[in-house]
């Protein structure tokens, strides 16, 4: 009987003190007997302003209420979809508050959040969460606001999230180590018109099925230098579906099989803005566009590594992609580096000493638009195309760029100075072709001499002119030779060029026979 007078005291105390501050700035609204603000621990309901049964260690439902508390560690083992209460941590909902410093929220069990705000808000200053069990959260917002700052969320079970932001929430997150383990794990979920701004800060997943950052449903997100990781075979560190993003400095990771750095589909967009990608593995795409999707690569990197079945950039389903590369590098060491199927389109602008290593090919009605300028820079890779009637390859090639590649090619521009490294192939140009003067082409990698076709532009229209044997020069230590042009193909007729012992030799029995003619005339 006293124990229930001190309850309904307590209760009262609470609605007293709520109603005396409406009207005020903030509501931060305790009973005296209720308020746990230092040094503590707790397993289980511990605070609860609802005449519910508590779902959480720290139980939130009324609207107005925000709870604060500074060094709280909150412990529960309950949880599962039959199990009562559930297991979360902390319980925010109907337009109540929650506002934590310096504290530690752990769970262990099925489908335990760590923190679940609903149409409620959240601020999160250096807190640490811990979810074990099976479909755990860190933080779950829906409808809600969240304010993270430092700390760090690790998840360790099989579908299970480590922030997950749904149906219009807001999220700003800044200098947080979000780490997540298990199959179909997710490191940051933002969808259903949702936004997300994340800096300074780490996502990394491993096991099969994971991802790093996943967006949908028309939702949107800016990451500013960070850092997301994803390990484990057919998952991928960025998935958009119908979703869009900014990021901005950072990196992004991959290593398994059958998995994607970057997928995008269902009308997605995606900018990049000084980002390094490297993705390894079988099985993988660099990039994927799909389904009427665009990608802006701005002064970004794109490496992919591995055996087999490896692509580079690879767009399709209407989509567009513009790369802009400036001292940059864009590399598949076996495969593809860009690939344009369907309608799409993919146009790369490189300069200062950018680098493209890999085969560029077309299939379907696809476009692909290269041009490279400053010396230094470099494309190296074989030129094809599926569909030569529909699909479209144009390369411009400026003063002091290397060009080291054959295959088909629709429309070539060579300006004065640019560089053709010979790559054991012939170059055929279909549509139109622009050279002109001083152009080298570097034999080094010749070592017999042979009438070599170099270029051949049948049924090109040929822009400035005729082309002529006197616009190419040779350079290369291994050959030399001379330049001919026969009808529409330039050849080189290449000729050993003597090892320096020959000289020798030939300079000695040339000095030797000075020798013996001088002394039979006597001189």
């Amino acid at each position: 009987m006293q124990t229930s007078i001190i309850n309904k005291i307590s209760k009262l105390t609470l609605i007293l003190t709520f109603i005396g501050t409406l009207g005020g700035s903030a509501l931060n609204v305790f009973a005296a007997s209720t308020d746990i603000t230092e040094n503590t621990t707790e397993t289980g309901a511990f605070y609860d302003d609802s005449d519910t049964d508590s779902r959480a260690a720290l139980n939130v439902t009324t609207g107005g209420v925000t709870y604060t508390g500074t060094n709280i560690t909150i412990n529960t083992t309950n949880g599962g979809p039959d199990t009562s209460p559930i297991g979360d941590g902390a319980y925010i909902i109907n337009g109540a508050g929650l506002s934590l410093t310096n504290s530690t929220i752990t769970t262990s069990g099925s489908r335990g959040h760590a923190v679940w705000l609903d149409t409620s808000g959240g601020t999160l200053n250096n807190v640490n969460m811990t979810t074990t069990g099976y479909g755990g959260y860190g933080v779950s917002a829906t409808n809600a606001s969240l304010l993270l700052t430092g700390g760090s969320i690790h998840t360790s079970a099989s579908n299970a999230y480590g922030i997950s932001l749904n149906f219009t929430s807001s999220g700003t997150v800044s200098n947080v180590n979000i780490q997540t383990e298990g199959r179909v794990a997710y490191g940051v979920r933002v969808g259903n018109s949702s936004t997300l701004t994340m800096a300074d800060s780490s996502v990394t997943t491993s096991g099969s099925e994971t991802y790093g950052f996943y967006i949908n449903n028309a939702a949107s997100g800016t990451l500013n230098n960070v850092n997301i990781e994803a390990t484990g075979n057919s998952g991928g560190a960025v998935y958009a579906y119908s979703g869009t993003l900014v990021m901005t400095g950072g990196s992004i990771s991959t290593n398994g099989t059958s998995g994607r750095g970057i997928y995008l589909r269902d009308a997605s967009n995606i900018t990049l803005n000084n980002v390094d990608v490297q993705v390894e593995g079988d099985l993988i795409h660099g990039i994927s566009v799909n389904s009427h999707s665009a990608l802006t690569l701005n002064n970004s990197n794109l490496r992919v590594t591995g055996n087999s079945g490896v692509y580079g950039l690879y767009v399709s389903g209407t989509s567009t992609v513009t790369v802009e590369l400036n001292g940059n590098t864009l590399s598949n060491t076996n495969g593809n580096i860009i690939s344009s199927t369907s309608d799409s389109t993919v146009t790369v602008t490189g300069s200062n000493g950018s680098i493209i290593a890999g085969n560029v090919g077309t299939s379907g009605i696809a476009r692909i638009d290269i041009t490279l300028t400053g010396a230094g820079t470099e494309l190296h890779g074989n030129f094809s195309q599926g569909d030569v009637t529909n699909g479209v390859i144009n390369l411009s090639i400026g003063a002091g760029v290397l060009l080291e590649g054959r295959g088909i090619l629709d429309n070539l521009t060579l300006a004065s100075g640019a560089i053709i490294g010979y790559a054991d192939g012939v170059l055929t140009v279909t549509d139109s072709i622009t050279i002109g003067d001083g152009i080298t082409i570097d034999f080094s990698s010749l070592t017999e001499t042979d009438n070599y076709l170099v270029l051949d532009w049948a049924g090109a229209s040929i822009t400035g002119g005729s082309i002529s044997d006197g616009q190419f020069t040779i350079a290369g230590a291994g050959v030399e030779g001379t330049f001919s042009v026969q009808g529409t193909q330039l050849y080189f007729n290449a000729t050993a060029v003597p090892e320096p012992s020959t000289w020798f030799l030939l300079g000695a029995g040339l000095g030797v026979l000075a020798l013996i003619r001088c002394r039979r005339h006597r001189c």
